[in-house]
């Protein structure tokens, strides 16, 4: 699910300079004033000051790279120009402000590099293409021989079997309200969901309550609801089960994982931390030392889940860890659904032994032309599946759901992973 801060500076650019604080809206207005003028010194300090506040927008490292080539700071342009280029490879590397990096051999290298990142790759094939165009689905599981499918809009799951799409609830049936996360834990033949009140719903009501539910996988019947303990809102995008049946859920509202208690049988917050911006998925390393975290604003974190230590994984690599949502573990490597790069892609990225940092990396699909929003997938039998397009865009700006017509029937894409 996109990141709300991805909003950011449609919002602020909207706002008068002068009835605000000197805060990250005000540098930025200033900034695009001073750039505006001509007064490039102060252009330059002024978006200096707002990248201080937010560094890792690709926004603002780009104008920063602007700045700096418009009063002769070439080097530092290149590498601004660069970590932008690295989230949005669309970034125009030809503006008249650029013309004079345009002999030096580090620029001429950046353009040779966002040209591969522009780059379509393909290397999926199509697993099922589901037939109901309103069906805006958030996240997948397979299990029990068929596909399940968190559906957003209708409030429902559905299951995918020899050809067949059908509900395995119906719409809204227990209190469901947008369903983000689903996981099937086949050994104890279960399925988990969790739910959270979102305008793009049917009936949408923001004194609903977020969720997990949990349903026996064969019948579909209602085995437990837990809802939050407080009224406070939440939206739970991503949940993820330990091998001994653990659940924990990612809230992006609030930037904190919870846990259902064995013992209360009630969510409680787990963990949370000032250094998380945007919560997005979760998975755990094969020996369940770890909960790799996917953070929409600042890349992918690492926790030990006993001492409840947290990093940063170290990046040196050309290429940009932001705009993940989905994050799912296989062998050593983190495959990432990124939604919020340009172009979009899916990508395996390999760990060290450490698992402190990325080894290297090898894009998946990247401008895939199925893509609208991929979100989130899973890995049954060495192979990852994934929603295409997740039609988040096929809202109007009341949140209703556009005419069919303008709508796509939901493809789930899958590609065979390494063994090795």
């Amino acid at each position: 699910m996109r990141s709300v801060l991805a909003l950011l500076l449609l919002v602020v650019t909207s706002l008068p300079a002068t009835a605000q604080k000197k805060d990250f809206a005000y540098y930025y207005a200033q900034a695009r004033e001073a750039k505006k003028t001509g007064n490039y010194p102060l252009f330059y300090d002024m978006i200096v000051q707002a990248g201080t506040l937010h560094p890792n927008h690709q926004g603002i490292q780009y104008e920063r790279g602007l700045a700096c080539a418009l009063t002769t700071k070439p080097e530092e342009a290149v590498t601004f120009l660069k970590r932008a280029i690295l989230t949005n490879a669309a970034f125009d590397l030809q503006v008249d402000a650029l013309k004079g990096l345009h002999d030096r051999e580090d620029f001429k290298k950046l353009l040779i590099l966002q040209t591969a990142l522009a780059t379509t790759t393909i290397r999926s094939d199509t697993a099922f293409v589901l037939p109901d165009r309103r069906l805006h689905l958030e996240s997948v599981a397979v299990g029990n021989g068929g596909l399940y499918g968190a559906a957003v809009h209708q409030r429902k799951i559905v299951q995918f079997r020899d050809g067949a799409l059908t509900d395995f609830t119906s719409e809204a049936q227990d209190g469901l309200t947008a369903v983000l996360g689903i996981k099937v834990d086949d050994p104890r033949n279960i399925l988990w969901a969790c739910s959270s009140p979102l305008p793009e719903m049917k009936d949408f009501d923001s004194t609903e309550t977020s969720a997990l539910f949990k349903y026996d996988l064969a019948t579909g019947k209602l085995l437990g609801k837990y809802p939050m303990a407080t009224k406070n809102h939440a939206v739970f995008g991503d949940l993820l089960l330990s091998d001994k049946g653990a659940v924990f859920i990612s809230d992006s509202w609030n930037n904190t994982i919870l846990t259902l208690d064995p013992n209360t049988q009630k969510l409680t917050p787990w963990f949370t931390s000032s250094e998380l911006w945007s919560l997005q998925g979760i998975t755990f390393s094969d020996d369940e030392r770890y909960l790799f975290i996917a953070d929409y604003v600042k890349g992918i974190f690492r926790l030990e889940m006993k001492t409840k230590k947290l990093i940063l994984l170290t990046n040196t690599q050309d290429v940009s860890l932001k705009g993940i949502d989905g994050l799912l573990w296989y062998k050593n490597s983190l495959i990432a659904i990124q939604n919020g790069t340009n172009p979009m892609r899916t990508t395996v990225y390999r760990l060290n032994k450490e698992k402190t940092a990325l080894a290297n990396f090898t894009i998946i699909d990247q401008g895939h032309p199925a893509f609208n929003e991929p979100t989130n997938g899973c890995i049954a039998n060495n192979t990852f599946y994934y929603i295409a397009n997740s039609q988040w865009s096929a809202y109007d700006e009341q949140r209703n759901l556009k005419d069919e017509s303008q709508l796509q029937q939901p493809m789930i894409l899958k590609t065979v992973l390494q063994h090795k």
